[in-house]
């Protein structure tokens, strides 16, 4: 498993290891014995506000985004063991400040709640969606499998 981390903020680099090694390891029980490459780039308000309107056509910052590089079918060929490896699973980026905001709102710390939009993003590049209650109640689950909680309400 490859974790590549690329930081626009500056985030301490014991809080970039702690991620790293959670993705790894969320990486892993996702798909046990494939070695896939995950991206994460740490970003600022303005970026992730410019990459939400360019590619999601939505207005201000979110907290994460998800850009895989396998289609529908190549991700359900690795769920299903078809497919026994792939170079780059997708990118995850995500707004430390935003981050920062929701980790204070929720009464957790930014490294906790960076696993978590961590974990959501990984999720979204592995296929699962929100877009429908039933979607979005797998999807929860699976955060909760990966970290004890999930953001989705």
């Amino acid at each position: 498993m490859v974790v590549r981390i690329r930081s626009e903020d500056q985030l301490s680099v014991r809080h970039t290891r702690r991620l790293k090694r959670a993705l790894k390891r969320m990486l892993s029980g996702l798909y046990p014995g494939l070695d896939l490459e995950v991206s994460v780039l740490l970003v600022c308000e303005r970026e992730i506000e410019r990459l939400n309107a360019t590619y999601l056509h939505r207005e201000g910052p979110t907290d994460v985004i998800s850009f895989p590089q396998l289609s529908t079918e190549e991700i359900d060929q690795l769920r299903h063991g078809d497919l026994r490896s792939a170079e780059t699973l997708g990118d995850i980026v995500i707004c430390v400040p935003v981050a920062r905001g929701q980790a204070a709102e929720r009464g957790e710390t930014l490294p906790e709640e960076m696993v978590l939009l961590a974990a959501h993003g990984l999720l979204h590049l592995a296929g699962y969606d929100h877009d429908t209650n039933e979607r979005a109640a797998e999807m929860a689950a699976a955060e909760r499998r990966m970290v004890g909680r999930s953001i989705i309400e």
